[in-house]
């Protein structure tokens, strides 16, 4: 669709260590009901596309006779890639490129995308999986919440901070301007049924989790809009006034959260 929003090539520059400690993984729950539904019997292909530091890979590498894995970050590939040999996942074939026109060799019987396709140009990634998808196999669009959704006082106020950080830090061009009323005019489901596939439906699976201000700070420097080398000379700044605004909302320094996972399936016919 024209008029898609264009989010910069070098946001994640930076987070492969944060992103790879501080993301939470997607549920074990999510994973067995994706298996199921995309069919995985431990044979096949899997691509896991826009693939950071290889959440979706690592988790579901086990499954695949082959694994791809791409990103267009190549701290995040290398980091990634290390810790594959670490975890003795020789399988995996990792690769720096951009999901709209690296080169893959081959059909896949699953591709994923995980928190990354409202980041690219989504009608040519969906085209492009159709045509690397083998006669019903699935791409699957993964997802999960940040901490700071939600109406908790504690959410609020640290969605508040964010975004007076983002101003002090010059930061506010990171997040295209209406990316979110452009997800809304065009969903997901439609832009994968306009490439050819069949959109399978939208599930969701919500988890209880538990911050700290530790862990808080690590998953923001783990994003693409405030991480340190977005803040810059204004990091512990940032830090010391956010631990101050979340500790005066709950002394304990411990933040509950109701947090939703979930994904999107869609499948090329047979």
């Amino acid at each position: 669709m024209d008029g898609e929003p264009s989010f910069r090539a070098d946001l994640y520059k930076g987070t492969a260590a944060y992103y790879d400690r501080y993301r939470l993984p997607y549920p074990p729950a999510l994973l067995e009901d994706l298996r199921i539904r995309a069919r995985v019997n431990g044979t096949g292909r899997l691509l896991d596309l826009a693939c950071g530091t290889g959440q979706i890979a690592g988790a579901l590498a086990d499954g695949f006779r082959e694994v791809w894995a791409v990103d267009q970050e190549e701290e995040s590939v290398s980091f990634a890639r290390q810790r594959a040999q670490e975890r003795g996942a020789g399988h995996v074939v990792w690769l720096t490129g951009r999901a709209e026109d690296v080169q893959l060799d081959g059909f896949f019987d699953l591709i994923a995308i995980g928190n990354a396709f409202q980041r690219l140009r989504r009608q040519v990634v969906a085209e492009r999986a159709m045509s690397w998808l083998v006669p019903g196999g699935c791409l699957a669009l993964l997802w999960g919440g940040s901490p700071w959704e939600g109406e908790a006082h504690w959410q609020r106020v640290m969605a508040g901070a964010f975004e007076g950080w983002m101003r002090t830090a010059g930061a506010t061009d990171r997040v295209p301007a209406g990316w979110a009323e452009a997800m809304q005019r065009d969903p997901h489901a439609q832009v994968v049924e306009r490439a050819g596939l069949s959109f399978v439906g939208h599930f969701d699976f919500p988890t209880e989790h538990t911050w700290t201000v530790a862990t808080l700070t690590g998953f923001v420097y783990s994003t693409s809009f405030l991480n340190p080398r977005a803040l810059g000379d204004h990091r512990e700044a940032f830090e010391e006034d956010l631990r101050t605004r979340l500790l005066a909302c709950e002394p304990s320094g411990l933040f509950r959260q109701h947090r939703f996972f979930g994904y999107d399936l869609a499948r090329r016919p047979n």
